[in-house]
């Protein structure tokens, strides 16, 4: 039912209608080879929130939109002990990327982050957001209302062309199940309303990449700078065009044990719904899909949100019994998948979403309704580039190594399937793997990590 109250925030009602951003998001810990422009400046001279040593472009949670001032534009949680605390030790990592993949075809465009869709606005009860604030209304339940409250804006509609980017797909869509789709999340599968259908994660894995271990920006060497996202700001150790499977080796981020279940974390910031999921590939192997696709990891046990990198804060949830885990048309056959767990609200681009892991707050829901979510306002749910969600909450899980898994060093990826725009994003970083413990039980299941 629609709910009258007061509008408490509007000063960010435009990024409802917000389409060129693309999603953006990398490992956190263990930390990527992807993030070795964080040691440099201006990354280590950036710090949230502002203080008297750091303002303006030094504290600014931004969008690299010029190949200038990025500073802001990936920061993950601090560790400070200081809540909502951010740094940019991780660099660009969340710039690398494969750009216009969609599923069925054999290769990326590197331009396309929205194939057919993109232009697409929903309507509650046949009201915009604009609508819903000049009436001083918001939405009850903007995450997932009931079926049919929001629907597709039928003029706009007449733009949409929902299609591979190829002609002739070679495999189709198999994540049908609502409980794991993430945007338009009410439409019929295969339907013409169903806009997100070709996207990556409706076939986990399946879609092509540009580089496995993702390029900066996004796009093909040779192709320079783009729209939605495609940026990066060039520096002594990585320009836009490199591939990350091309990166310097490091010194191990981890130190894991085999037969033990360590942790590993990612944080978003422009949100796009899809999936993820952890592999491996032997250091001294080529860090190629194939070789990736040989060794995927499956997940121990629950879920968990962290915040500010404090385990104490971890609030751990089932992805299996929700319905958030699949293995059955994944590629790798039978690997495992997990859904993102964090949904964007924005319900005007792209329709019902599904109910976030937390209780969000009234002024958090409400700013939804009509894109007034003021930044910081929302805890587990939104996107973190100038959005209600502040990237100190990280999406945790524990991976099980195998047994068997021979001592030495290994390159772990973190793929992203999203599901509202037609990208994948990875992050890669260097572990070490010793034999595995022999008698007694390991005394620590999570291993060592860097992070």
């Amino acid at each position: 039912a629609d709910k009258v109250g007061p509008i408490m925030r509007q000063a960010l009602a435009t990024l409802l209608l917000a389409s060129g951003a693309s999603g953006h998001a990398a490992l956190s810990f263990p930390r990527p080879r992807n993030a070795a422009d964080g040691s440099l400046a201006p990354w280590t001279s950036w710090a949230y929130p502002c203080d008297k040593t750091h303002s303006g472009a030094n504290c600014s949670i931004s969008f690299c939109e010029h190949g200038h001032d990025c500073q802001g534009s990936c920061p993950i949680a601090a560790r400070s002990g200081v809540k909502g605390a951010l740094t940019a030790s991780n660099g660009q990592a969340c710039y690398w990327f494969s750009n216009g993949c969609t599923v069925g075809c054999a290769r990326c465009d590197g331009s396309s982050n929205h194939v057919g869709h993109g232009s697409q606005r929903f309507l509650f009860k046949g009201m915009s957001a604009a609508a819903l604030r000049a009436r001083n209304l918001s939405i009850e339940d903007p995450f997932s209302p009931p079926p049919g409250a929001l629907a597709l804006n039928q003029t706009t509609a007449k733009s949409l062309a929902i299609a591979p980017n190829c002609a002739d797909p070679k495999t189709a869509p198999t994540v049908c199940d609502p409980r794991l789709r993430t945007a338009n999340t009410q439409a019929a599968c295969g339907s013409k309303e169903d806009v997100y259908y070709y996207s990556p994660w409706r076939a986990p894995g399946a879609a092509p990449v540009i580089d496995a271990c993702g390029m900066a920006g996004g796009r093909f060497p040779g192709q320079g700078v783009g729209g939605a996202g495609a940026q990066f700001q060039n520096s002594s150790v990585m320009r836009q065009g490199d591939a990350g499977s091309a990166l310097p080796r490091g010194p191990p981020a981890a130190v894991w044990r085999a037969g033990d279940s360590p942790e590993v974390g990612w944080t978003v910031m422009a949100n796009h719904g899809g999936g993820y999921a952890y592999r491996l590939a032997p250091a001294d192997a080529p860090l190629t899909e194939d070789t990736f696709r040989k060794l995927p990891l499956a997940f121990d046990g629950p879920s968990a949100l962290r915040w500010d990198g404090d385990r104490a804060t971890d609030m751990r949830f089932d992805s299996a019994a929700r319905g958030w885990q699949v293995s059955t048309g994944t590629v790798p056959a039978g690997s495992s998948w997990r859904k993102n767990p964090i949904p964007s609200g924005l319900w005007e681009r792209e329709g019902p979403t599904f109910r976030p892991v937390c209780d969000e707050s009234a002024a958090c829901v409400r700013g939804y309704s009509t894109g007034g979510a003021a930044q910081g306002e929302c805890r587990c749910s939104g996107w973190s580039n100038g959005g209600p969600l502040l990237p100190n909450v990280e999406v945790v899980d524990r991976v099980a190594l195998p047994a068997s898994l021979s001592p030495g060093r290994y390159v772990l990826q973190w793929r992203w399937d999203c599901e509202e725009s037609d990208q994948v994003w990875a992050s890669c970083s260097d572990v070490q793997v010793v034999a595995a413990a022999t008698g007694a039980e390991p005394e620590a299941k999570a291993g060592v990590s860097a992070a």
